[in-house]
């Protein structure tokens, strides 16, 4: 069984810290899930030598025992394979808290279960439960209880292999016969509490000594581990701290910069704040029809509504006799309109320039430099066609669109939301990407809601 890195961000609504603690869980699920197929394989083994004769175990014995505890080792690989795996169930139970439980309370009693049967021949697994309990991050409690019950099945397995497990010399000499032993009545018959104190001086606590060493071993890594998270921890909250503090800087850096467009004309204030709002939408309905699901996560379409807000910053440079006229534009002005396009991916590129959020940077100047491109290669400022058109400009080229037809202007009324959809389906393949149409038209009915829903709703 191979280790495998953990899917993070499985559990939704959670935060950083909190991610960071179910990720380091879950990689020791992982290393414990390895771990039990090793034994399996090494359990297995050591019933092949048995049947070859190199082990002298009677394998009336042996074989009950192997099988058995071998279902206790599986029992946490076969869930994680079935429910995670075939069912694919979500959320995840392998990063769930109780899983780890399940592993532990199933190394607890396989373990139990071979050192009662196969006595001396087992004793070296007494190890594996604190080992295994005390891997994972869990409360004081928890591990006080992992501790006691490490301890505890030393005297449980030494007794109950006296009376229940493989007929064993060291614990029938002087006592009873071989065959004798074969009985358990027997056995619990010829039981005296000399003989009892006898082999917990001469078994039970040479098992003790090297079990309590053992769990203090674990106890220790157990909070190194802890501290080593919580130091993690500590960093990735001031990394945090420090992402939001950028994040807000260029947050008001693009509130400024929308600020200014709208001081030159409110239509288009008002325009970038409901565009953001389309990109955001479309954006997630195509995610969720899963022809973009890989591209369009939740940063990146985070990064299109923010980025679709800078659409058109290079308006600041074409002059207002041109952006406020009520009528049809020139060819010459057409011509200088045209510019805002470049002149706005030359703004953001020079004012982001020191951007540490690369994605967000480069939606931006996608969106500012493309989003008058057209699906059949008519559009402006490169003529590029196709899926040549980055997708985010694909994606604001119909919201902005949109918004446009809705909205009244200097030089036009506005039309109907249900009007303006059908118009725009109308240049499928000819305006706009077709597949980007059909999403339109699969969430009209909510593009049209936010149309008639106020800027500050």
């Amino acid at each position: 069984m191979t280790t495998k890195k953990p899917i993070k961000n499985s559990i939704e609504n959670m935060t950083s810290n909190q991610e960071l603690y179910v990720d380091a869980e879950s990689r020791t699920n992982w290393f414990n899930l390895n771990v039990l197929a090793i034994i399996i394989v090494m359990a297995l083994l050591c019933l092949l030598l048995n049947e070859l004769g190199l082990f002298k175990v009677d394998r009336f014995v042996m074989i009950p025992a192997i099988v058995l505890a071998i279902i206790f080792f599986s029992t946490p690989i076969l869930f994680r394979v079935i429910h995670d795996g075939i069912l694919k169930k979500r959320p995840k139970y392998s990063e769930r808290p109780f899983f780890k439980y399940l592993i532990i309370g199933c190394i607890f009693l396989g373990v139990t279960f071979l050192c009662v049967v196969l006595s001396f021949h087992s004793v070296l697994i007494l190890a594996l439960p604190p080992l295994i309990g005390l891997s994972y991050r869990t409360s004081k409690k928890t591990v006080i209880l992992i501790a006691l019950l490490s301890i505890l099945i030393v005297p449980v397995t030494v007794y109950g292999s006296y009376y229940l497990g493989a007929v064993d010399r060291n614990f029938i000499k002087d006592i009873m016969t071989y065959e004798e032993a074969q009985d358990i009545s027997v056995r619990v018959a010829k039981t005296s509490m000399s003989r009892l104190l006898e082999i917990g001086w001469h078994y039970a606590v040479p098992r003790l000594l090297a079990q309590v060493a053992i769990v203090a071993i674990a106890i220790g890594i157990n909070n190194r581990n802890r501290k080593l998270i919580e130091a993690q921890s500590e960093l990735h909250q001031q990394i945090n701290a420090g992402m939001q503090k950028a994040n807000e800087m260029q947050q008001k850096v693009i509130n400024v910069l929308a600020t200014l467009i709208e001081m030159r004309d409110v239509n288009t204030g008002e325009h970038v704040i409901r565009t953001g709002r389309y990109v955001r939408m479309i954006a997630e309905a195509m995610a969720k029809d899963g022809k973009y699901k890989d591209i369009l996560t939740l940063d990146e379409i985070k990064n299109l509504q923010r980025a679709a807000s800078l659409h058109d910053v290079g308006k600041i440079s074409v002059s207002d006799t041109i952006l406020l006229k009520p009528g049809k534009l020139t060819k010459e002005e057409f011509d200088q309109m045209k510019v805002h396009t470049t002149k706005g991916r030359e703004i953001i590129e020079k004012t982001f320039a020191t951007l540490e959020d690369k994605p967000l940077l480069k939606a931006a100047e996608e969106i500012a430099l493309s989003h008058h491109e057209k699906w059949d290669g008519s559009g402006y400022p490169m003529g590029l066609k196709g899926e040549d058109i980055p997708l985010s400009a694909r994606i604001m080229a119909v919201a902005d669109v949109y918004d446009a037809l809705v909205s009244v202007r200097v030089y036009k009324p506005a039309i109907r939301p249900e009007d303006a959809i059908q118009v725009m389906i109308a240049d499928a393949g000819t305006h706009f990407d077709p597949y980007i149409m059909s999403i339109v038209e699969q969430i009209q009915d909510e593009l049209i809601a936010e149309a008639k829903r106020p800027v500050d709703g």
